[in-house]
């Protein structure tokens, strides 16, 4: 029996993108400040990250853009106080929420860059920073 050849995803008109670049960690140089990168963050499996400050605020985050965020404690939460899993997994629900229509050669597209629902439509890489000195 011959098998077919795999053909690409379609949605609508356009093909799925599929990212097949490597995740990359380096430092670098961006007007003069050293950090480190890392370069398709998006294609590791999700982390948490803390952000520390020197007063009584704290905050949260997950590489999937979920997020929690305070002053003092759990009671003074700007966004909902919940476990690590709950803010990575509520990314849609909590955090920044980025809608674009773009307009490009007379039409008019709906970008969501950060929305794994319209993953593989636009061709994106997402990468990640962090100054050296950790501000």
């Amino acid at each position: 029996m011959k098998s077919e050849p795999i053909q690409k995803l379609r949605i609508g008109n356009a093909y799925l993108l599929e990212n097949t670049s490597d995740v990359v960690g380096e430092f670098i140089q961006i007007d003069g400040e050293r950090l480190y990168k890392i370069r398709n963050y998006d294609l590791m499996e999700s982390f948490f990250m803390s952000l520390v400050s020197h007063s009584d605020h704290w905050m949260f985050l997950s590489s999937t853009g979920g997020m929690s965020a305070g002053r003092k404690n759990e009671q003074s939460a700007l966004f909902p106080y919940y476990t690590d899993d709950k803010i990575t997994e509520g990314f849609d629900s909590t955090g920044s929420k980025s809608i674009f229509h773009v307009l490009k050669d007379g039409e008019k597209y709906l970008w969501e860059p950060f929305s794994d629902d319209l993953k593989g439509i636009w061709r994106i890489n997402r990468n990640l920073y962090k100054n050296e000195t950790g501000n």
